[in-house]
This record gives C-alpha cells, structure tokens and sequence, in this order.
C-alpha cells in the first residue's frame, strides 16, 4: 500500500483522483478496476473514495482529515526539532530517526543540518529566505545555522553547516546581526560560541564569520571559557579583539569558575588587567579575592598575582583574600599571598583549620594550647570549614572540630550545614555522626529552602566524586530511620534534578509505606 508523501497536500490528492477519474472514463483497465472496487459508478466522489482507499482510509473525508493532522504534526515537529538541534542534540537524533522526513520538511530543518545543497536550491528559487527572520525567536536562518550542535557530530556535518552559512551570507544574511525577544543580543559567533559547551566547537564556521567582520565581545569570551576545546577557541577570538586590555572584564570569570590556568593565561598574555574584573553575574569583585574563594590552584593565583592582581582587596563581604584562605585552611594560599604582600593577620588561623581539616587532633590541640584564645577568634567564615570536611566525608575531621566546639549549625556553600553537605556527597558515616551529635534533621539550606533529605536525592542523581566512599542508598536510609521527613519529596518526572533511580525507588516505597 503506497504511503502518504512527506508533504502531503490535499489538491494534489484531488489532482490524482481527477486523473484516475479520466484515466477509467478513456478505457484504461488498471484505473476502471481500482475505482470498481469501491463504487459501481465511475464519478469524481468514487475516485476520490479510491484514492483514499489506495492510502489506507476508509473514505475521502478521513484522508482529508488524515493530511491536515500529518501536516500540522510535521510542523510542530520541525519547530521541535529545530529546538532540539541547538538545546538537545540528542533528541534532535532520536527525533530524525523516528522520522526521517524531518530532513526534507522546510528551509529551516535544511539549514539546522547544515543541507548546502538544498539550501542552495531553496535560495535560488527565493533569496529572501537568507534574510527572513523567524518571528516566534527572532531569529535569522545564519543564526540557526551557528548555533546548530549537527556539527559535533562528524566532520561532515560541520563542513556542511559551514558551507550552508557561506551560502546564507552570499545571499545577504549579516553576519552582525543581533537577535532581539528573550535571548538578546545574540550574534551569529555567540551562537557558535555557546553551542561548543556541549561538545567540539566548530571552529571553521568560527573563522568564516570573523573573515566577514564579526567581532567578539567580552560575553563572547566569556562563554568561550566553557568550551570542550576552550584552549583552541578562545586564541582564535582573542585575536580578532581590537583591544583586549578595555574589552576584557567577565572573560577571566569561565577560568576561574574551572580553575583553567592556561585559559588565564592566554587572557593575561592578551593584555587582560586584572584590575578589571566581573563575576559570573557580572558584578565587579576584586578578582584575587574571586579566585581564593573558587578555590583555584595556586598556580592560577600567581599567574593573577604577577601581573599585579590586588592580593589585598576585600570582596563585597568584607573578607580579604588572606582571610578566605585562612578560613579553608589553605596554608599554601596563604604563604603565596604573603610573598606578594598580603596582609598575614590570622595565619595562626589557617594553621589551625588546616591542621583541623587533616584531622590532625594532635597539631590542632598544641596550636590551641599556644594561642588559648585561637577559637574566640574564628567566625562564621571559619565555622564553615565543618562544613567543607562533611562534604568531604571526613567524619575523623567533623569529629575533631565538634569535639572543638565549633557549632555543628555552622553553615557553608549555599547555606548548608554539615548535614546537608555530607548527604548531597552520600557520606553515611557523617550523617551518623551529625545525627547523633544533635544535627539538625529538617534544618533549611537557604538558597533552595531544603532538607538533608532533599540534598541527599539531588546528590544520588549528580553522584559528586568529593567523597570515595559515598553510598546514597545508606545515607538516605540513615535519614529515613531517624525520622527525615518526605514532605519535600515529589518524585515527580519532570523534576529537574532527580534521584538516583535506585533512591527515588527508596524513597517511592517509604512514602507509600507510610501514606495513610
């Protein structure tokens, strides 16, 4: 049985019912038998009824209906996956395989996967279509184009997709072209940019754009930090910025949040100052004191601190760099920011959570009985280093400094408190610990508002590496059986960040357990 075209049209069913009409009314057999089976009359509804027969319907009036919903599901599914090819490449494969006539379908699906050869056709007949600019996103077919991820998938397809931009541009798209509505201010390179986070970036495509004027800006070289091939992207923009030294203020901020010392390193040799600096939500922080608190190696400090880097400027809440370090107990930090002129007030301090952090109960009690007065000066900054060795599950260490009394409310990184920490990590033997040494169990976090419990699903599902021993499924039973509550549980399937299959199944049958 033949089976409707990709693009069904129903005056071309009609077409084809008039020709078998004509076709049985001048003696052809083959068009008198098919219209036969359906009707003794040869008359236009009998053709029409044979038409639909021949694709499967029972009658003209459900062949209409058939085309109309296959069209309008087609259409729908074009947007989808135009959507998919630059948010989600891998349902965009998954949607081309349960329907390949996706390919074929529109302009748009054409240029997502980079068809040269059938965008070239379609510019041909119309070349306004290079400039015609989707009203739903604002988009242009060039920005499409760039920010497609086909091209992570072989070299092919980003040859393809580069040439499809070539031709896009011959035909007049601009390649400086902002894009307006909810994602402003995007230009065709931020667009191949920002899709590399997923994958390899596609360079040659990168390259035709800066060959045609495209020049990039700080944000750009800021979302070129998280690239897959950050080492080889972020030179070839560098190189098209005309002045690097007043352009970059947010691009260290990528480096920083990864602890990307090369990537530093090619925006300081760029001419980037780091007396300029911006956060990743662009607010202007001093940039030592961002690093020290991202953590970042002292490798990337010195590189920072060599080219004049403030080691002494106090962040927004009021700690300096020295403090920050002190308060992690990072003694390397430290003696770094000594030698380029730190103000050292407190390394007795951070000799001391280090010696904590270690669990090394015997160094930490001589410091203490050296300094008697050490603990009264620790704050909640300092406290928080409980919070750091639960989410390490370092019980020996959360058992050190509780025994030290430091306030096992203390809280640490988005308002946790140990609890929470050593959940999200699946440190039972901490839960344990807490728990018995008087944790609170429904305590809030403040950012989210949640409960160990909640931080303990949410971890199954990343599963963080921060603790070898981490075992989810004994962390939320230990929480299950001193009585966590399951109010905050919703196990719902669109829930952003799930469990663990195994910990919503946990945590499926307790709730039904005790439903009731």
């Amino acid at each position: 049985m033949p089976t409707l075209p990709a693009h069904p049209n129903v005056d071309q069913l009609r077409h084809q019912a008039k020709d078998l009409l004509r076709a049985a009314k001048t003696g052809d057999p083959d068009a008198l038998s098919e219209i036969r089976m359906v009707s003794e009359r040869v008359t236009l509804d009998a053709a029409q009824l044979a038409v639909a027969r021949r694709y499967g319907f029972a009658s003209w009036a459900k062949l209409k209906s058939g085309v109309e919903a296959r069209t309008l599901e087609l259409a729908e599914q074009a947007i989808a996956f135009c959507q998919a090819s630059v948010n989600r490449l891998g349902m965009a494969v998954r949607m081309l395989e349960a329907t390949p006539e996706l390919a074929g379908y529109s302009f748009a699906t054409a240029v997502v996967l980079g068809d040269a050869a059938r965008v070239d056709d379609e510019l041909r007949r119309d070349p306004t279509l290079a400039t015609r600019t989707d009203p739903r996103w604002g988009w242009s077919p060039l920005h499409l184009a760039c920010a497609s991820r086909w091209c992570q998938l072989d070299q092919g397809r980003a040859e393809g997709i580069r040439a499809t931009a070539q031709l896009l541009l011959d035909a007049g798209a601009d390649p400086l072209a902002a894009t307006a509505g909810a994602r402003a201010n995007w230009t065709p390179l931020r667009c191949v940019i920002a899709s590399a986070n997923s994958g390899q970036s596609n360079r040659r495509l990168a390259e035709l754009l800066l060959e045609h004027g495209a020049v990039p800006n700080d944000h750009d070289l800021y979302l070129a930090g998280f690239a897959h091939d950050v080492h080889e992207l972020l030179p070839l923009l560098l190189a098209h910025v005309p002045d690097p030294r007043a352009t970059i203020e947010q691009a260290p901020a990528a480096p920083i949040s990864n602890d990307d010392v090369e990537s530093i390193r090619l925006l300081l040799l760029a001419g980037a100052d780091p007396g300029r600096y911006r956060d990743d939500d662009g607010e202007a922080v001093p940039i030592v004191w961002a690093a020290v608190r991202a953590g970042c190696s002292t490798t990337l400090l010195d590189l920072l601190l060599a080219h004049d880097a403030d080691p002494n400027a106090a962040g927004p809440d009021g700690d300096s760099p020295f403090r920050l370090a002190a308060a992690a107990g990072s003694t390397a930090v430290c003696d770094l920011l000594r030698t380029y002129g730190a103000d050292s007030e407190g390394a007795g301090v951070a000799l001391f959570l280090s010696a904590c952090l270690r669990a090394d109960r015997a160094d930490a009690q001589r410091q203490l009985a050296q300094d008697p007065r050490l603990l009264d000066r620790l704050g909640e900054l300092e406290h928080g280093a409980l919070v750091r060795a639960a989410k390490s599950g370092d019980s020996k260490a959360v058992a050190l400094m509780l025994d030290l009394g430091f306030p096992i409310d203390s809280r640490g990184d988005d308002g946790g408190t140990a609890l929470h920490a050593a959940a999200y990590v699946g440190s039972a033997n901490t839960i344990s610990l807490l728990l018995e040494r008087g944790a609170d169990i429904e305590a809030r976090d403040t950012a989210w508002n949640s409960t160990p419990l909640a931080w303990a699903a949410v971890g199954s599902g990343y599963q963080p590496d921060d603790d070898p021993a981490a075992d989810w499924i004994a962390t939320v039973r230990t929480l299950l059986a001193h009585g966590a509550s399951t109010d905050d549980i919703t196990l719902s399937p669109d829930d952003p960040k799930p469990p663990s299959p195994e910990v919503a199944a946990l945590l499926r049958d307790h709730i039904d357990a005790h439903r009731g």
